[in-house]
């Protein structure tokens, strides 16, 4: 009967744990600055939109 080896498990230290969370948070707020400008860009159109209807 063959021993079996231990497995090495991996644990994440405070380090990899704070440097996950930061990445977590640059890509939410990313998102939310892509969110942003697209909410921007829709604003800018509907009120472009809207003077032109107003014009006619």
């Amino acid at each position: 009967m063959s021993k079996r080896k231990k497995r090495a498990t991996l644990s994440s230290t405070k380090e990899e744990q704070y440097k996950q969370t930061i990445l977590e948070l640059k890509h939410e707020l990313y998102e939310t600055r892509m969110d942003r400008d697209i909410l921007k860009t829709l604003a800018t159109i509907t009120a472009r939109d809207q003077e032109r209807k107003q014009t006619k």
